[in-house]
């Protein structure tokens, strides 16, 4: 009976262990228009994207998640990173036109 509960704790105890210092990411942020967005809305974003970006990456390293759902969340952060790379390179393209 003692091993039973000794084992019991044991689990328990590296369980607590594991535990991730941060919850799994939630919602993709939103990206403002890249073309009409103002700079402080692209500001805004850049350190929402960085946020949402830092805890998806902290998550993965926790090494909690099974393969399937790491491979998905992987492929969710290379799309909006993606996404979010076109928007800056539109703002650019739309600011240097403007400037012209």
């Amino acid at each position: 009976m003692k091993t039973l509960v000794m084992t019991v704790l044991i689990c328990l105890a590296f369980n607590a262990t594991a535990a991730c210092p941060v919850k799994r990411p939630g919602e993709v942020p939103v990206l403002p228009d890249g073309a009409v967005a103002s700079e402080e809305q692209i500001h805004r974003a850049q350190l929402e994207a960085e946020k949402y970006l830092l805890q998806a990456q902290t998550y993965m390293d926790c090494g909690v998640m099974n393969r399937r759902q790491h491979l998905a969340l992987a492929a969710q952060l290379e799309e909006f990173s993606k996404a979010y790379r076109e928007n800056i390179e539109l703002q650019v393209r739309t600011n240097i036109i403007a400037e012209k």
